[in-house]
């Protein structure tokens, strides 16, 4: 009997040692998360990677953990579509953009006469009453493949029909980083840019900013970085001599 207890004794503080590892690991995981998200929306890009490999991960319970406490979940996927913004920049830059895919959610469209096809999406007719006509130009000029998405299953789609070498969305945080992470997974760098008012209709986005990121290139990127050291070089230099 005493043997038994003994072994009884032994497994119980065998699991009471698993189950103080196993909370101490989650616990470390969840602050990691954290520090992760935070260092996201700050935009301080230590460990990316690492940052954005824990913050998939634990998407579904950090974002549990959030409403508990009266947060909004909503942030986790900002804070991923940050990090996957800047792992994936360098490697869209350097996709032509004739091999590039816009992806625009429906809800930018204000009093629109555009038919909508299960193969094509919204057909826009460039009435000029929304972003979307705009961007369409924009990418008709420059080569670019777009799609106007009724639904993030449409977007999946065209991911798969269209098969480009990178992806630029524009959505909601939740839908964003959905998309985004779809193309990830089949090695297609996904950069992604917030709308400015979200909801199922009359949303927005900044225009200029998508602007920007759509039409990025390697080339323009290197300009833009020499440009910027000159003009740092050139204040120190002014501030030598005075």
């Amino acid at each position: 009997m005493r043997e038994e207890e003994c072994v009884s004794v032994r497994m119980s503080a065998i699991y009471e040692f698993i189950g103080e590892v196993f909370l101490i690991s989650v616990l470390v995981f969840f602050v990691l998360m954290i520090i992760s998200a935070c260092f996201a929306l700050f935009k301080r890009d230590l460990f990316p990677r690492f940052s954005l490999a824990l913050l998939n991960f634990f998407n579904r319970p950090l974002k549990a953990v959030m409403g508990y406490f009266h947060m909004n979940p909503a942030i986790v996927d900002r804070a991923g579509v940050m990090l996957m913004n800047t792992v994936h920049w360098d490697s869209y830059l350097r996709t032509p953009l004739s091999r590039r895919l816009l992806l625009l959610p429906q809800c930018l469209r204000y009093s629109c006469p555009a038919s909508v096809s299960p193969l094509s999406g919204v057909i826009c007719e460039c009435c000029g009453s929304c972003v979307i006509g705009r961007m369409k130009i924009i990418c008709e000029s420059k080569g670019i493949n777009m799609r106007v998405a009724p639904g993030g299953e449409f977007a999946k789609r065209a991911i798969v029909s269209e098969n480009p070498e990178a992806v630029i969305g524009v959505a909601c945080e939740n839908d964003l980083y959905k998309i985004m992470r779809f193309a990830a997974a089949r090695g297609i760098p996904a950069v992604g840019v917030i709308l400015t008012r979200s909801g199922c209709v009359s949303t927005d986005v900044d225009e200029a900013t998508l602007e920007s990121m759509l039409l990025a290139t390697a080339e323009a990127d290197e300009q833009t970085i020499k440009e910027h050291k000159e003009h740092e070089e050139n204040e120190r230099n002014e501030r030598c001599a005075e």
